[in-house]
């Protein structure tokens, strides 16, 4: 019996997105990513449908994420690591996948 394997769908990677520590906690970074969710709903040439990262597993980044409307790609990071190919036994991850569902986003025309 073969696993289930993720299947690919239209997405945007965002690579490293971070805030130096003396401009943190002032709304620069939801700035930021509000700025991309608009391009990619507006103006979005690639076809992409999401918005994707690969998000340092710690609270406050995770925190941050789900504060800007990411959800995780697999809820258990248990699942996650069998998925990946990583096992459990490397657990906690280093990272978690995220996403963002450009269709969503509701915006002016």
């Amino acid at each position: 019996m073969r696993d289930k394997t993720l299947k690919r769908f239209p997405a945007v990677l965002i690579g490293r997105l971070g805030t130096n520590k003396e401009f943190a906690g002032q709304g620069y970074g939801t700035a930021i990513m509000d700025f991309i969710k608009v391009l990619f709903r507006t103006n979005n040439r690639t076809g992409c449908r999401f918005l994707i990262v690969d998000a340092l597993n710690r609270p406050d980044t995770l925190h941050y994420y789900e504060k800007n409307g990411f959800c995780y790609l697999i809820a258990d990071e248990r699942l996650e690591a069998k998925y990946m190919g990583i096992g459990v036994g490397r657990l906690p991850l280093n990272t978690r996948l995220m996403y963002f569902d450009l269709l969503k986003l509701k915006v002016n025309s």
